[in-house]
C-alpha cells in the first residue's frame, strides 16, 4: 500500500506502469485502483456524455437542499423511470458536501476502480508462478480494455459489469457462495443485471452439457436480427411493473432510430475492433471445445467457467440484436477473455497456442483502437499531473485534441 500511495502522490499514471511491471507485488493492484480514482477526478465530461448529465443532477441536488425524506419519495414514483439506486444515492450523499463534479466522479472511480483492479489481478494471478510472455500480456491488456477505466463515463452499467464479474468469478472459480451475493447486488447498480444474475442463478441449479452450450453459442453467433416489439412484449409480461418504463425507453422506435443513426455515423474501426474480438473468441473457444478429451479431466472450476461463459455469450449474442443489448456482450467477453488466459496458462495446449499466435494481429488491432477510444475521456491532467497539482489547476483537455 505504501508504494501505491507514493506513486499516487507523484504520478498516478506512472503508478499504473509500475504496477504491471511489478504485478507480483501486493501494492500493484492498489496503484491501478488509485489511478482510476484520479481519472474520475480529472476525466473529460462533455455535454454529449452521461457523465455531464450526472454532474448536472449533482448540482441540482446541492442547490435544492433536498431532505432525505423528499429524496426517497422522489426516488421511486409513478412518473419516474429510476429502477436502480447506486447512482442516485451516491449523488445525493456527495451533494451534502459539494456540487463539484470532479469529486463525484472520483467517488464513482473509487468503487469502479476497486473492482476493476481486483478483477485484473484475479486473472493475472493465474500467471503468478510462471513467466509472462507477449501473448499473455496481450490477453491481459485485452481484458483490461474490454470494459476499460475510461468507461467510467457510463458509471452505472460498467460499474455493475465489474462488480458482477468479481462476484461471479469468485463463485465459479473458487466456489465462494458470497460471490453470488456480490453479483446479485449489481441489480442495485443497473437494473439490467437482472438477466446476468438470473443466468448465474440458473447455472447454479442446472449444469448444461458442453455440447449443448457450445452449439447454442455457435448458433447465436450468427443471429443478427430479432423483432423488438416481441422482445418488449415478452419483457413487459415477465418483469415487475416498475421496470416497464425503463424497458420501453430502450425498445421504443425513437430509441431504435437514434441508436441506428449513431451506428451509421460511427467510424469503421470502432465497429470492426469489436467484431475482431468476436471472431477471435469463436475460433479459440471452438479450439477449447474440440480438445474436450483433454479438457474433460480439468477441474470443476474450469468447467464451470467454460459452461457459464458459453451460455452468457450465447444469450448476449441474441440480445445484441436489440438497441443497447450489445452491452451484455461486453460483460460476457470479460469472462471469455479470462477463460482464454486461464486455458493458455494452465493447460499449454499446442493447438490452442498456434491459433492464438495466428490471431494475435486481431487482438493487437483491438488494443490499438481501445487506446484511441480512451483518449476521448482521458485528459492531460490524468496523465501528466498528480493530486497536488490538480488541487490548484483544472485543465480538462482530452488527449484526443492533440492528435487531430
Amino acid at each position: 500500500m505504501k508504494n501505491a500511495f507514493i506513486f499516487f502522490i507523484i504520478s498516478p499514471f506512472l503508478g499504473v506502469i509500475q504496477a504491471f511491471k511489478n504485478y507480483r507485488e501486493k501494492w500493484a493492484v492498489n496503484s491501478v485502483w488509485f489511478f482510476v480514482v484520479f481519472f474520475g477526478y480529472t476525466m473529460y465530461r462533455p455535454e454529449s456524455m452521461d457523465s455531464y448529465r450526472y454532474v448536472l443532477k449533482l448540482e441540482k441536488l446541492y442547490y435544492s437542499s433536498l431532505s432525505w425524506e423528499s429524496f426517497l419519495l422522489n426516488l421511486y414514483n409513478e412518473e419516474g423511470n429510476v429502477v436502480d439506486i447506486y447512482q442516485p444515492l451516491m449523488s445525493y450523499f456527495i451533494s451534502m458536501f459539494t456540487a463539484n463534479g470532479n469529486v463525484l466522479f472520483a467517488m464513482y472511480g473509487l468503487v469502479f476502480g476497486y473492482f476493476y483492479s481486483r478483477n485484473i489481478w484475479m486473472v493475472l494471478n493465474f500467471a503468478k508462478e510462471t513467466k509472462m510472455n507477449m501473448n499473455r500480456w496481450i490477453l491481459i491488456f485485452v481484458f483490461v480494455s474490454i470494459v476499460g477505466y475510461w468507461d467510467l463515463n457510463g458509471v452505472r452499467m460498467w460499474t455493475a459489469a465489474h462488480i458482477f464479474f468479481y462476484g461471479a468469478f469468485k463463485y465459479l472459480m473458487e466456489g465462494k457462495h458470497k460471490g453470488m451475493l456480490i453479483a446479485a447486488l449489481t441489480i442495485l447498480v443497473h437494473f439490467s443485471f437482472i438477466l446476468p444474475v438470473g443466468l448465474l442463478a440458473l447455472f447454479y441449479v442446472i449444469k448444461l452439457p458442453w455440447t449443448f452450450t457450445y452449439f447454442f453459442y455457435l448458433v447465436s453467433f450468427f443471429i443478427s436480427n430479432l423483432n423488438l416489439d416481441q422482445i418488449g412484449a415478452r419483457l413487459e409480461r415477465i418483469l415487475p411493473s416498475f421496470l416497464t418504463p425503463k424497458i420501453n425507453s430502450y425498445l421504443n422506435e425513437d430509441y431504435v432510430e437514434v441508436i441506428s443513426r449513431v451506428k451509421v455515423q460511427t467510424s469503421w474501426f470502432v465497429i470492426y475492433y469489436s467484431k475482431s474480438i468476436d471472431w477471435v473468441l469463436v475460433i479459440l473457444l471452438s479450439v477449447i471445445y474440440f480438445t474436450r478429451k483433454l479438457t474433460s479431466k480439468h477441474e470443476k472450476s474450469f468447467n464451470n467457467l467454460f459452461g457459464f461463459t458459453l451460455v452468457f455469450l450465447a444469450i448476449s449474442n441474441i440480445l445484441a440484436a436489440a438497441p443497447s443489448g450489445g452491452r451484455y456482450l461486453m460483460v460476457a467477453k470479460l469472462f471469455a477473455i479470462a477463460l482464454l488466459f486461464l486455458f493458455y496458462i494452465q493447460y499449454n495446449n499446442k493447438f490452442f497456442n498456434t491459433w492464438l499466435y495466428l490471431l494475435r494481429p486481431f487482438l493487437v488491432f483491438f488494443l490499438v483502437i481501445s487506446l484511441r477510444l480512451s483518449l476521448d475521456n482521458t485528459t492531460v491532467m490524468t496523465i501528466f499531473t498528480n493530486p497536488l497539482i490538480v488541487a490548484f489547476v483544472d485543465f480538462p483537455k482530452p488527449l484526443l485534441e492533440f492528435f487531430k
